[in-house]
């Protein structure tokens, strides 16, 4: 195993700008394929990120959500989360259900066309990616894995609203 070095090693600091520049290609390439499927389908960027928030919510068994729930991970004010999920419930994506003892409370949850858009839309790049990852090792897949987690890490680490040096 080999040992991690500084980022000031002038040969490894271009490797590591150079996969820094991959993954931000990477995020970039599939943010423009998001926008590209959605677009095909009638569905604006809020509207994917919605369905990405309710979907996680039910694999982590936090479904339903509530509006404001949704609201609140979205970074958006109630009037456009109502907008949103007028929008969803519209195409069949969302279903918006009342509490029975106080009908002011209201539920979110993804619709099962909203599963088979989803699968529509990104299975094909998932199996591509499947394919690609499928050159790997185990052991590569480990160090993959680790990396991405690292990467994930450092960006929700970050603070978008300190002043920068």
């Amino acid at each position: 195993m080999s040992t991690p070095r500084g980022p000031l090693d002038d040969a490894r600091g271009e490797v590591v700008a150079e996969v820094v520049r991959l993954v931000r290609d990477l995020s970039e390439r599939s943010s423009r394929y998001a926008d590209r499927a959605g677009a095909a389908r009638g569905l604006h960027r809020s509207d994917l990120s919605a369905l990405l928030v309710l979907a996680r919510a039910r694999e982590e068994g936090r479904d339903p959500l509530s509006p404001g729930v949704l609201a609140r991970e979205l970074m958006l004010s109630p009037s456009a989360t109502t907008t949103l999920v007028d929008r969803l419930e519209r195409s069949g994506h969302v279903e918006r259900t009342h509490d029975a003892t106080d009908r002011r409370r209201v539920s979110l949850a993804m619709t099962a066309s909203a599963g088979a858009t989803a699968r529509d839309m990104f299975g094909p790049v998932a199996a591509a990616m499947a394919s690609a990852a499928a050159e790997f090792s185990d052991a590569e897949m480990d160090v993959v894995r680790r990396f991405l987690g690292a990467m994930v890490e450092a960006v929700d680490a970050q603070d978008p609203g300190a002043a920068s040096s």
